[in-house]
């Protein structure tokens, strides 16, 4: 059942904090146990709750817009007062005080997650006007009314106490993408409408959270971010090879063979800009002493989807769906980015850049001592070691530049690329 938004009727107060994390979100979820409890006998008095100054009836509707409000505007102490407190569950269900403490505490914990995910680093990091640029509230539904016991309530013959099966849905603003967060059960206390059982997100939502693509666009600009983003700019690297075909050298006979010198050139084509994420076309040029620049290259487009905080590469499809919003989202989950920011030494990455049981991605140490390339010298470098088809590579990130090095070894010995040449704009 879909009803209109009620603006907050107060501003509560409580306060109650736990770091945590977050239980998988399943659409086959079984039906939600009642709120009765065996731990006090039903006829017992429940321990007396702290005097509260008044009854402060916040109907489902404000939970919603209130828990909405508190995640765009950051509101740690409004985030808490929407969770169950210790005394209600005393109250409610007849619960030992200590069993309650551990349960209220139990589901802040693992709703801890969306509140982390909604906190920037930085505040400077966030759109001008907060959140709410980005995101705005479409509705909340709630579920059918139920009895202290979980049945349905009936109409104009039994107490509604609890809703399960409520959800929140925020819309991406100038899109049609609607992003849900699944409260699974409210229930009716002295002081309204609280969550008792941990919010989940649905996976778009963590991922658009996760790779920063709610924070401001303007991080992405050379200036601020790691990788210089620039149409223009370009890296040209030496490829040296585990073993080379040798070329007889025409002008000097006497001379014997020498090995032939490869190149490869990476130079950022276009970029379609959009909110949160930027879409980067690049052309690899790969030249020998028998395919030159003069007489057939060999030339290749690739593509980066870029945000904020990780750079994933981008196929014709993704780069041709700057606009499909949803498509983005479910293509970046399947993706392993190759960079995840900031670069801190020990961050490793799989799949959507999150760790895994194995990660595809280490951040393994940043070196001591500057790699020096014919292109010059480079301190604060990034060694960042990875699986790949063709075998392990090793990529040398100076921040502010690019990749200075690789080396990628295979079953046919090491390839390594050093950089000879670069243009930042």
């Amino acid at each position: 059942m879909t009803r209109p938004i009620l603006a907050p009727t107060i501003l509560l107060i409580l306060a109650l904090s736990q770091p945590g994390c977050e239980r998988k979100l399943s659409d086959r979820d079984p039906p939600l146990r009642p709120l009765i409890y065996t731990e006090l006998p039903p006829t017992a008095d429940p321990v007396e709750a702290p005097p509260v100054p008044a009854l402060l009836n916040i109907s489902p509707e404000d939970l919603g817009y209130t828990l909405f409000h508190a995640l765009v505007d950051h509101d740690r102490q409004a985030y808490e007062t929407m969770f169950v407190s210790p005394e209600a569950l005393t109250e409610l269900v007849h619960m030992k005080p200590t069993a309650a403490e551990t349960e209220s505490r139990r589901i802040l914990t693992a709703s801890e997650v969306l509140w982390t995910l909604f906190s920037p680093d930085l505040a400077s990091e966030e759109p001008l006007g907060s959140l709410s640029t980005r995101l705005k509230l479409s509705d909340f539904r709630i579920g059918k009314g139920r009895t202290l016991a979980g049945k349905i309530a009936q109409p104009d013959q039994d107490e509604v106490i609890q809703h399960w099966g409520n959800e929140l849905r925020i819309e991406l603003v100038d899109t049609e993408k609607v992003f849900v967060i699944r409260i699974p059960k409210i229930v009716r206390t002295r002081l309204g409408w609280r969550i008792a059982q941990a919010v989940e997100m649905d996976p778009t939502l963590r991922t658009f959270l996760e790779t920063g693509m709610h924070l401001k666009s303007e991080l992405m600009m050379s200036e601020h971010y790691p990788y210089p983003l620039e149409v223009g700019n370009y890296w040209k690297y030496r490829v040296e090879q585990p073993y080379h075909q040798p070329t007889l050298n025409v002008e000097d006979p006497t001379q014997g063979k020498a090995e032939p010198e490869i190149t490869v050139t990476d130079m950022i084509t276009d970029i379609i800009k959009r909110e949160g994420f930027w879409i980067v076309s690049l052309k690899r040029t790969t030249t020998t002493p028998e395919k030159t620049l003069m007489d057939g290259a060999e030339i290749q487009t690739y593509g980066w989807l870029v945000t904020p905080k990780m750079i994933f590469p981008c196929t014709r499809d993704c780069r041709e769906s700057a606009d499909n919003i949803s498509y983005l989202l479910g293509y970046i989950a399947r993706q392993t980015p190759l960079f995840v920011y900031p670069l801190e030494v020990g961050e490793k990455w799989n799949t959507g850049g999150r760790r895994a049981t194995y990660n595809r991605y280490e951040v393994k140490t940043q070196l001591e001592s500057p790699v020096v390339t014919p292109s010059g010298a480079f301190s604060g470098v990034y060694d960042i070691f990875g699986s790949i088809e063709s075998g392990r590579e090793n990529r040398f990130f100076a921040p502010g530049i690019g990749t200075v090095m690789r080396t990628v070894r295979s079953g046919i010995g090491q390839t390594r690329e050093i950089l000879i040449k670069y243009r930042i704009m």
